[in-house]
């Protein structure tokens, strides 16, 4: 019950707080259409819960069933609220009943994963705007919230040729905490162990839930690396239930392939072994379309974009957990755990990266970058200059960065900056960063002369 209650204050006070404000404006504007998305384990149930728990509401949650089994649920769900059995014919019947409900009150209305509903009754988002025009037109006091975690479809609902295109008030998407918000989950830790942890959990707050607030290895024997914990097969469970894919197996490992250092087309194929290019490109598209994967490109340099997975804990997951499965369903917990903390330093590179990025373009006060019109990487085609943290406004580049993490920073990485700006045209009066855990004395001093910024872990959460 603790950490129930601690997430509820994460939600609501630290990160959904805007969320749950334009959800509440909503329920007083009404008639009002939300539509809401965002991955699953995300938090929208609950934000969706806390935000309005003193209304007078109906909220029903979908599964994989039939349109019987959805209506008979909701009828149990609006049963419950007005003290009365009820059965709906269709959900004509439904809507109507929900509809007079709100004409004697104000009642706000979430259907929740609505992709099931509308595979179950294909027209159902037409059934649902027809009623809607009506108690929008008749002034009704209904909020109807529509959300889901498809998101593909859920974009698609929006789109031109759609019943709900463009009616809706608010169109929500709740992503995943970032590093800082995520730490709120287990806030005794020092700044490098919330970095740790955030490598291995990432912003998904269900994930940050089940891990509970032990330690790092803890978390990894107890939570992730036993079999039939929640975290143990997650990500499987979350592809297999994709309709769009057929055939898992194909794209665990493509995601395989990318968790373990392939970024670039020909290195993916190489690796998961898919037999053509056309074949990839679509596994790709879909996975992209899906937010498992994301396509990045530098800030400006004419480098190629590369593939990488769009969530951390798939990322730990696809290079630890699914390679070891064999090992790990046999009960050799503890023999994964060691070699896992023995090679993390590997996967905290890049996580540390994405995580100083973040901290530039939301949190730094430097005019360098809260200026910029673009914060992100530069990398060339040959890779032959790479740049972790890249600020660039309209006259150009206004930052450079540097981000170690495995050892302290010294002399040798101001060294390789300085380089990397003397190469880059328009970054001459670029100002330098190092990122890192710790510095060496003589690259502070040097800092201190040249006017080079150090930011430490702890930094990044101040």
């Amino acid at each position: 019950m603790q950490t129930y209650e601690f997430v509820a204050t994460v939600i609501n006070v630290i990160d959904r707080e805007s969320e749950k404000a334009r959800l509440q404006r909503a329920a007083d504007e009404a008639p009002q259409l939300v539509v809401m998305r965002g991955r699953r384990r995300v938090g929208k149930s609950y934000l969706l819960d806390r935000s309005f728990a003193d209304r007078r509401s109906v909220y029903f949650q979908a599964d994989e069933g039939e349109e019987r089994g959805h209506l008979d649920l909701l009828a149990a769900e609006v049963g419950t609220l007005v003290g009365a059995p009820l059965r709906f014919a269709d959900w004509n019947s439904a809507l109507e009943y929900m509809g007079s409900l709100a004409a004697d009150s104000a009642l706000v209305v979430v259907l929740d994963e609505f992709q099931w509903m509308l595979k179950a009754q294909p027209q159902l988002d037409s059934t649902v705007m027809r009623h809607f025009d009506r108690w929008e037109r008749e002034g009704v006091p209904i909020t109807l919230v529509v959300s889901g975690s498809a998101l593909t479809l859920m974009e698609e609902l929006l789109e031109g040729a759609r019943p709900m295109f463009g009616r809706a008030a608010y169109r929500p998407l709740v992503d995943p905490f970032d590093y800082r918000d995520a730490a709120l989950f287990a806030p005794s830790l020092s700044a490098e162990d919330h970095l740790r942890r955030f490598a291995v959990l990432g912003g998904t707050a269900q994930y940050q839930v089940w891990a509970g607030t032990s330690d790092l290895p803890t978390i990894l024997t107890e939570r992730i690396l036993t079999k039939d914990e929640s975290l143990f097969e997650e990500p499987l469970q979350l592809i297999r239930g994709e309709d769009e894919i057929r055939e898992p197996g194909n794209y665990y490992a493509i995601l395989r392939a990318i968790a373990e250092g392939a970024t670039q087309f020909s290195e993916i194929q190489a690796s998961s072994k898919v037999s053509s290019g056309q074949l990839l490109t679509k596994r790709l598209a879909r996975l992209e379309r899906l937010s498992y994967i994301e396509e990045r490109r530098p800030v400006a340099g004419n480098g190629r974009p590369i593939w990488a997975l769009a969530d951390q804990y798939f990322a730990f997951w696809f290079r630890y957990v699914y390679p070891n499965r064999s090992r790990l369903q046999r009960g050799r917990t503890h023999e994964v755990a060691a070699q896992v903390l023995a090679d993390l330093d590997n996967l905290m590179g890049s996580c540390f990266e994405q995580v100083c990025r973040d901290w530039a373009s939301r949190y730094s006060t430097a005019e360098e970058f809260a200026g910029a019109s673009e914060i992100g990487a530069y990398w060339t085609r040959t890779h032959d200059v790479e740049i972790d943290v890249v600020a660039r406004t309209k006259r150009g580049y206004s930052a450079l960065g540097s981000c170690k993490w495995s050892t302290k920073a010294d002399t040798h990485d101001l060294d390789r900056l300085v380089k990397s700006r003397d190469t880059i045209k328009g970054a001459g009066n670029a100002s330098l960063w190092i990122f890192a855990r710790g510095f060496h004395p003589a690259l502070e001093k040097r800092a201190a002369a040249e006017d080079v910024r150090l930011v430490s872990a702890g930094d990044l959460y101040t």
